[in-house]
């Protein structure tokens, strides 16, 4: 199959780094952090199960998914590197909480900004429809 493929550890942060982004894209954080904190003790194990019960099939499904297909278990049969992906999610939805806040803080003070003005509130809801 693929036993000659060697993985460095740029391949190595640049697929934790795909899979992470995937993560935080379908905003999965919480539950990928559960369930990976969970089986990260068991990585080797199944790695070792994918290899051998998932490898004989990969080639059927092209060349490139089989190549990548053996360097991700390559990758995650390292507690090392689970323990990277976990930090990398984490770190993810750290930066788009902060993202978020600064937003927030920017929309609270241009309503402030407003309200000094001399300007009304902003209406929310049903109450934007009445005319007073």
């Amino acid at each position: 199959m693929y036993w000659d493929i060697e993985v460095t550890p740029e391949d190595e942060d640049e697929m934790i780094s795909k899979i992470a982004e995937k993560i935080h894209q379908y905003g999965l954080d919480v539950a990928a952090i559960l369930m990976i904190e969970t089986v990260k003790p068991l990585s080797f194990i199944g790695a070792q199960m994918g290899r051998f019960f998932v490898s004989p099939f990969l080639p059927a499904l092209g060349e490139n998914i089989g190549m990548s297909g053996e360097k991700f278990l390559q990758i995650f049969e390292k507690r090392e590197n689970v323990e990277k992906l976990i930090k990398a999610v984490e770190a993810l939805t750290q930066e788009e909480e902060e993202r978020k806040k600064a937003e927030k803080a920017k929309k609270l003070e241009e309503k402030k900004a407003k309200m000094a003005e001399g300007g009304e509130p902003e209406k929310k809801g049903w109450r934007r429809f009445l005319p007073f």
